[in-house]
């Protein structure tokens, strides 16, 4: 991921992304494809958001030091 991306990715929307994805998941009437749809973005998201707090957690150790 470049630094450009980075900046452009909000976090606070990813994670109210996530939890929208996760009330369509619980739904009883989602269809397959739907679901499957929503999974693969979560899982995306999910990805974006643990490595931007991975980095935001070096740049804290760093800082601390």
């Amino acid at each position: 991921m470049s630094n450009e991306n980075k900046e452009t990715f909000n976090i606070d929307e990813a994670l109210s992304r996530l939890e929208e994805i996760n009330k369509k998941l619980s739904e009883k009437d989602i269809a397959l494809n739907e679901s499957i749809e929503l999974y693969k973005e979560g899982t995306l998201l999910a990805a974006k958001c643990q490595e931007q707090l991975q980095g935001i957690e070096k740049e804290l150790k760093i800082l601390n030091e």
